[in-house]
Parts: structure tokens; sequence; C-alpha cells
């Protein structure tokens, strides 16, 4: 008879990997969207890419990642999720993240969706710029 430790513990599964970047519950929109793009990756079509929403108690949530495309297909990588930010801290990321990569006025883009009352509103806007990909927001 095999003998089992006391104290083993047992593995937890992996939870699902969630392809969509941001979830929009009801009451919540799309904020601010900040689009990085260096002269030096514009070859690759390389981006670093800032997506935020607001929630209904008006704290900030938040996604970054890299973007490229190869042989044609669209790549995220480095992906990170701040779950609550304010917009203060939103404002110092953008600015340190400027900073750093010395981005310029020409290789930066902000979009302020803040001004539209309903999300529907903000994903036409966004489909009329060609800066969504609807499959990744849910």
């Amino acid at each position: 008879m095999k003998k089992r430790r006391k104290n083993a513990k047992t593995k937890k599964p992996l939870p699902k990997q969630d392809h969509y970047l941001i979830r929009i519950k009801k009451g919540e929109r799309l904020y601010k969207f900040f689009y990085f793009r260096p002269m030096a990756g514009r070859h690759h079509h390389f981006e670093y890419r800032i997506l935020t929403k607001e929630n209904i108690h008006g704290m900030l949530e938040m996604v970054s990642y890299n973007y490229k495309i190869e042989n044609g297909v669209p790549q995220k990588s480095s992906i990170t999720k701040v779950p609550k930010i304010s917009k203060e801290q939103l404002e110092e990321i953008v600015q340190n993240v400027r900073m750093k990569t010395n981005t310029g006025p020409d290789e930066f883009e902000e979009l302020d969706l803040s001004g539209f009352a309903t999300i529907d509103e903000q994903i036409e806007f966004l489909k009329r710029r060609n800066r969504v990909d609807t499959m990744y927001i849910m």
C-alpha cells in the first residue's frame, strides 16, 4: 500500500487564458487608449499600447502590451493588466513611458474616449478610426 504524505498539496489547474484584453461590464466605459510607435520599430509595425476602461466607481482598469505584425499576423506579447488605477496614476505612467522611450509627438497617439456617453458610441468611433479589433473587446 502506498503511503500518502499528510501535508501533500494538490495541484490546482491553471486558469484558462482570457483572450479578451478588456471586459466591459454594464455601466463601464472605455476611457483612453495610448499608442507608442517608435521610429525604430515601424518597419515591423511595432507598437506599445495602453488601453483603459473606467469602472462604475470612477477607478480605471489598465492593460498594456507590445503589438507587432509578423508575416501578416498580429502578435501581442508582454501583456500586463492592472485591475485598479487612478486617473492621476495613469497620467504618470504614460509620461514615464514617453520619457523612458524618448517618444516624440509624431510617435505617440492618445485617443480620449471619455467624452462619449455610451460604449456603443465609443466602439463606433474606434471602428471609424480603424483602431479596434472587436474580437478582443467584450
